[in-house]
């Protein structure tokens, strides 16, 4: 670490004594306790060919970066970014904390940004972000009250992009989803230590790539959600990598159910493990059942699940179809004793769950032939 031989615990430590030191108030002098750095860019030139959204007018988009990455009270955000789109202009913000008793006045000066919009994004800025900059309003009596809505972009970037990436930290989107490959990018986790010997020294030129990471993430968030919007919201097929299960569940979210049932059977055809399979139709069914679609909701669970316990499952799931809504007795008996046939193999060959698999099968048999033997009579119209 540059400036110090001290571990980043010991810089912890000082954090409290060293905007006393001599170094600190040299460096101050009439300086305020706090900076806003802002940058602005054609919005035309940022988003391309793409228009920024209508919702993107009233949202501000933030991260920060702070003293410590475990959050917790004891957490102070030295650099908070925000990126927002006003009069045809991407504007980029930066709080920054010259000296840490700077902290209220830059608190009260975010509120009233907070105040101005209707919608904040963020990335993991529920479990970090937020809760750091709400306890420290607490703790300067500078209380933060957070827009109407606050989308947290890292639920669909799990849901899209960690099983075909084996992660969803937002560089690796950057690199892989959003085509941007920072070059010379600092390390998180260098950023407390190098805030740290800031403060010890006053020198703040080994920030300067703090600030450009920072700047890098927020624009990021703009990108970023302006895609998942067009890929949950508009329909707009996504490319590769992506899971498109976890798209189909992002449109059963957002109300777009006929380009949900469009993502979830594409996730069937390339998905080959039965468990996946079984979870996709079953996310699929409810659509189905909804449209009267009894046919195609058969051919549905019959496509499903090809082998194992998941083959029963699925034939339990054609009985009820069968019987209750296509009103064929014969057709679901014969499918429960295909059920019957197949759970007595599992059993066989000593599959552990075949036993409750069975009972599961027989009840089923019972209650078919019971409805069979004591058909319901029909209801009379008043």
């Amino acid at each position: 670490m540059p400036g110090s031989s001290r571990t980043l615990a010991d810089k912890l430590a000082m954090l409290r004594t060293v905007a006393r030191s001599p170094a600190a108030r040299a460096y101050e002098g009439d300086e305020p306790a706090f900076e806003v750095r802002r940058n602005r860019r054609d919005a035309g030139e940022f988003f391309g060919r793409e228009q920024p959204h209508p919702a993107d007018e009233s949202a501000l988009f933030l991260d920060t970066e702070t003293t410590g990455l475990a959050g917790g009270t004891g957490t102070t955000p030295f650099l908070v970014g925000l990126a927002f789109v006003a009069d045809g202009q991407v504007v980029t913000e930066q709080y920054f904390l010259r000296r840490l008793s700077g902290e209220a006045a830059m608190l009260d000066a975010l509120r009233e940004r907070l105040a101005a919009v209707e919608t904040l994004v963020t990335f993991n800025g529920r479990r970090f972000d937020w809760p750091i900059l709400e306890a420290r309003g607490i703790i300067n009596r500078t209380p933060l009250e957070a827009p109407p809505e606050h989308h947290d972009l890292i639920g669909a970037a799990r849901r899209l992009w960690y099983r075909p990436l084996g992660t969803y930290r937002l560089s690796v989107i950057e690199r892989q989803v959003l085509g941007i490959d920072r070059t010379d990018d600092v390390d998180a986790a260098q950023i407390p230590g190098l805030y740290l010997d800031y403060l010890r020294t006053g020198d703040a030129v080994s920030l300067e790539p703090v600030f450009e990471h920072n700047r890098h993430d927020v624009l990021s968030l703009l990108h970023l959600r302006r895609k998942v919007r067009r890929w949950v919201e508009d329909g707009v097929d996504p490319p590769q990598p992506v899971d498109w299960e976890g798209l189909g569940v992002l449109r059963l979210r957002a109300e777009r159910e006929a380009d949900a049932e469009g993502a979830l059977r594409y996730a069937l055809e390339v998905e080959d493990d039965p468990a996946s399979r079984w979870r996709i139709a079953s996310r699929m069914a409810p659509l189905l059942r909804r449209a009267a679609r009894w046919e195609e909701l058969l051919a549905l669970w019959e496509h499903a699940g090809v082998r194992g316990s998941w083959r029963v499952r699925t034939l339990i799931e054609v009985a009820k179809v069968q019987q209750r809504k296509l009103k064929q007795p014969a057709r679901a008996a014969a499918t429960i004793e295909e059920a019957v046939t197949v759970a007595e193999w599992l059993e066989a060959a000593g599959n552990p769950i075949a036993p409750a698999l069975e009972i599961q099968v027989r009840a089923r048999q019972a209650r078919l032939r019971q409805a069979v033997a004591y058909p319901a009579a029909p209801r009379r119209g008043r």
